[in-house]
């Protein structure tokens, strides 16, 4: 385990160094931006959000997190439901996690959890999400480059549950080469290489950003089968074949459901656009070709899925709070906040970021923006 740093120093800002988590050669300017470690003092004079119209956007951007605690690449975040004083980041580079504990405390650990599969069950994962069951699954931005040993790519790839339990999580069916079970996962199903976001709905159900294809897809995995097993048969995969979206590599493209509406909110990184599915919509046209593991396998049309904002620069990492849906702007690393009601209405608050390749955004227990930044390797808060 790692200990919280409390010496305060400059967010660095330099050119990627992990090349599978870089799309160009932008290098951001931090600007005016207070940057500050752990417990110590601001560097600088932050711009925030001048009109004062979002608070949760500040001034100060406190470095939580780096590579010395095993941060490498980490491209989403979130703080365990059931346990919100463990934040776990999900790291493409191993193929795992980096979960802090009390983080932004004197007392913050750390710890990194990669489970020995997860060159498979969580291969370049993109993003994650806790479901309120104790679960969590991931998205791989893979297309099975790895199954029992390095091979050429099959395209047998797609979401995975996993357990949140952290006495099973990359602790049970750890040995290698494979056996008879095959790591800590609950359950995968196969229809969504190149994953790029994903979203909890109940239960064992997610909604997820096939990026081969091009898709939205919900995935009901059901009954898990229990840690490491391999029975998928019970799993119920829905794609909606006119909810589309495009990818671009390396970026995530997170996604956000709104339980009390049912409306599933998109980050479609390559269409430069929020997209809004009313997951209550939609006819099931019947049973699709292709399926790997005897699950039941449909397209759906008619759904009601709309544009809410365009033109924005490589939207990433999305995050709802009070009515209002958060934005991470990855072409420019600023955070973009909009009103839900009246999304048309443009922006409520812009606020710059010193981040290098701003990714996934969430929202900590005290009610502060977090984000990771792969690049520089940063577990970011936002501070007033």
């Amino acid at each position: 385990m790692s200990t919280l740093s409390s010496a305060p120093r400059l967010l660095a800002i330099g050119s990627c160094l992990f090349i599978s988590a870089c799309t160009d050669d932008r290098q951001s300017e931090a600007g005016d931006n207070a940057t500050e470690t752990g417990d110590g003092d601001p560097t600088g004079d932050g711009d925030g959000d001048p009109a004062g119209d979002v608070p949760e956007f500040g001034e100060t951007f406190t470095v939580i997190g780096t590579a010395a605690d095993g941060l490498d690449a980490p491209r989403d975040l979130e703080f365990a439901p059931g346990a919100p004083n463990q934040l776990w980041t999900y790291n493409t580079a191993i193929h795992g996690t980096v979960i802090y504990f009390d983080p932004g405390t004197p007392q913050q650990t750390s710890e990194i959890r990669v489970d020995a599969y997860g060159p498979h069950f969580m291969a370049y994962v993109s993003s994650a999400a806790f479901g309120d069951n104790g679960n969590f699954a991931s998205c791989q931005e893979s297309r099975n480059e790895w199954n029992v040993g390095p091979q050429a790519p099959d395209d047998f790839m797609g979401p995975s549950l996993w357990p949140g339990d952290l006495t099973i999580f990359a602790m049970v069916g750890q040995q290698f080469p494979p056996g008879a079970i095959e790591g800590s996962h609950l359950d995968m199903l196969h229809q969504s290489p190149l994953c790029m976001g994903i979203a909890h709905d109940v239960d064992n159900v997610y909604w997820v950003f096939d990026g081969m294809n091009g898709n939205i897809v919900r995935y009901d995995f059901q009954s898990d089968h229990g840690p490491g097993g391999s029975d998928h048969s019970d799993g119920i995969i829905d794609r909606y074949i006119d909810a589309t979206v495009t990818r671009v590599a390396n970026v995530p493209g997170h996604m956000e459901l709104d339980h009390a509406t049912g409306m599933l909110y998109i980050a479609d990184t390559g269409g430069g656009r929020i997209m809004r599915l009313d997951t209550s919509s939609g006819t099931n046209t019947g049973p699709l070709p292709g399926e790997w593991d005897g699950a039941d396998y449909s397209g759906w049309e008619g759904a009601d899925y709309q544009v809410m904002v365009d033109g924005i620069d490589e939207p990433s990492g999305l995050a709802l709070r009070g009515g209002r849906l958060f934005v991470s702007e990855h072409g420019t690393g600023d955070i973009i906040a909009f009103d839900l009601v009246d999304m048309d209405g443009g922006e409520i608050g812009r606020m710059s970021t010193p981040a290098a390749q701003i990714m996934g955004i969430t929202f900590g227990p005290e009610g502060k923006l977090w984000y990771v930044d792969p690049v520089t390797n940063e577990l970011v808060r936002v501070d007033p």
